[in-house]
C-alpha cells in the first residue's frame, strides 16, 4: 500500500543548509563543502512502514508523513509503503537490503524489530547499529513487585510473553540485582491485580500508555514500583522516567545494592531498555549524505513540535524526541559487538535459550 502526501513549503531547506557546519565532525573544511554541495532533492521520498495496515505504525505514519511534509521543500512528496508483520522484521530487512543511502527513503520501525536483532533472531538480517535516527517515540517502563520480593538470592515469578519480548530488560535487570526469575505465562495488564491477590505472581513489568494507571491499580493489592527503565537525555545519560520520578532506575538500584555488571552487559541492558521503550523509530541508512540527514532531522524536529502530533503522543503517553535526542536513543539501541555477544551468551547460559 502506498499513498502520496504533498509537502507544503521551502522554509526549512535554507535553514538546514545554513546549519550544516554544525554537523561536521571532520572539521570546518568538510562542513563548508557540505554547505556548497546542497542536497539535490528528488521529486518524492518514501516512508517504509515496517508493519501492516491498521497496526500501530500505520497509524503513526498517517500522522507523521503530512507533519514531516510541512517542513519539506514543496517539490518533494512523501509516499508511505507498508511492509510485513507488526514485529517490523520484514520491513527492516527490506530497508537494509534494498535502500540506497541517498536520503530518499526512511524507515519507520517498531522496538520489536530492534529486540529481534539484539537477541540474534536469524530472521533479522539488518544492523540497527547502522541506522541514523531522525525521530523516535518513547514510552515508560517500570517493574512492580511484592514488597521484599526482589532481593539477592530470591526468585520471583514474572509473567512474560518470551525472552525475546518486551519483558527482557526487566528479566535482565532482575538478574543484575541478583534475583532469579521464574518465567510465568503472559498476562494482560487487567489480569495482574487478581494474579497478585491470588499469589500466582510476585512481580510484573508494565509499559506503554497504561503503565501509570496500572501501577496505581496494583498498589491497591500491595505491589510497589521497584525500578524503571528511565529515559536517555540528549547526551545519552540515563535519567529517571518523568512518569515515575520517585522510582529509581536500575543502575541506581545496582549502585545502592553494590551490584555491578561488566561494561558489555551494562550496554546490553541499556539497548534492551531502549528497544522495549520504542513505540517507533524513524531512521535513515548509514552513509546518507549529511545534508539529507539534516533535512530529515529538521523536519522531524518541527513535526514532533506540531500541535496535532503532540496531542496524539500525549494521549498515548509517548515522549517524542528528534535530532540529537533521537540519535542518543537509537545509538544506545544499536549495541556494539561485545554487548551483543554478552546478551546472547547470557540468554543461553541462564535459560538455555536460542532464537527459533
Amino acid at each position: 500500500m502506498t499513498d502520496a502526501l504533498p509537502s507544503l513549503n521551502r522554509r526549512r531547506l535554507l535553514g538546514v543548509c545554513a546549519s550544516l557546519p554544525l554537523l561536521g565532525r571532520a572539521g570546518p573544511a568538510l562542513a563548508m563543502r557540505s554547505v556548497v554541495a546542497a542536497p539535490v532533492l528528488p521529486e518524492s521520498a518514501t516512508m517504509l512502514v515496517a508493519g501492516p495496515e491498521g497496526a500501530v505504525l500505520d497509524r503513526w505514519s498517517r500522522l507523521l508523513a503530512p507533519a514531516l511534509a510541512q517542513s519539506m521543500p514543496p517539490e518533494l512528496a512523501i509516499r508511505r509503503t507498508l511492509v510485513g508483520a507488526p514485529d517490523g522484521v520484514t520491513g527492516a530487512n527490506q530497508f537494509g537490503a534494498r535502500t540506497a543511502p541517498d536520503g530518499q527513503t526512511v524507515l519507520l520501525a517498531p522496538g520489536d524489530a530492534v529486540l529481534a536483532w539484539l537477541v540474534g533472531d536469524p530472521r533479522a538480517q539488518y544492523d540497527v547499529g547502522l541506522w541514523l535516527a531522525a525521530m523516535a517515540g518513547l514510552t515508560s517502563g517500570v517493574l512492580v513487585a511484592r514488597p521484599g520480593a526482589v532481593a539477592p538470592g530470591r526468585t520471583v515469578r514474572l509473567p512474560t510473553s518470551g525472552l525475546a519480548a518486551g519483558e527482557l530488560p526487566a528479566i535482565l535487570g532482575l538478574d543484575g540485582l541478583g534475583t532469579r526469575v521464574a518465567l510465568m505465562p503472559a498476562m494482560t495488564d487487567e489480569m495482574l491485580p487478581a494474579a497478585f491477590t491470588q499469589g500466582a505472581i510476585d512481580a510484573a513489568f508494565l509499559r506503554g500508555a497504561q503503565a501509570e494507571p496500572h501501577v496505581r491499580a496494583l498498589a491497591q493489592v500491595g505491589a510497589v514500583p521497584v525500578f524503571s527503565l528511565g529515559l536517555l537525555d540528549p547526551a545519552g545519560k540515563l535519567q529517571r522516567c518523568p512518569a515515575f520520578p520517585g522510582v529509581p532506575t536500575l543502575p541506581e538500584m545496582q549502585a545502592a545494592w553494590r551490584r555491578s555488571w561488566t561494561p558489555a552487559m551494562r550496554t546490553a541492558w541499556g539497548a534492551t531498555a531502549v528497544a522495549t521503550q520504542l513505540d517507533f523509530a524513524l531512521v535513515l541508512p548509514q552513509l546518507t549524505p549529511a545534508a539529507m540527514v539534516a533535512l530529515w532531522r529538521s523536519a522531524a524536529t518541527e513535526a514532533a513540535a506540531s500541535l496535532d502530533v503532540q496531542a496524539v503522543a500525549r494521549a498515548a503517553t509517548v515522549r517524542l524526541v528528534a535530532g540529537n535526542e533521537a540519535a542518543a536513543a537509537i545509538n544506545a539501541a544499536g549495541a556494539n559487538q561485545p554487548a551483543l555477544l554478552a546478551l546472547r551468551g547470557w540468554l543461553t547460559t541462564r535459560y538455555n535459550w536460542k532464537p527459533a
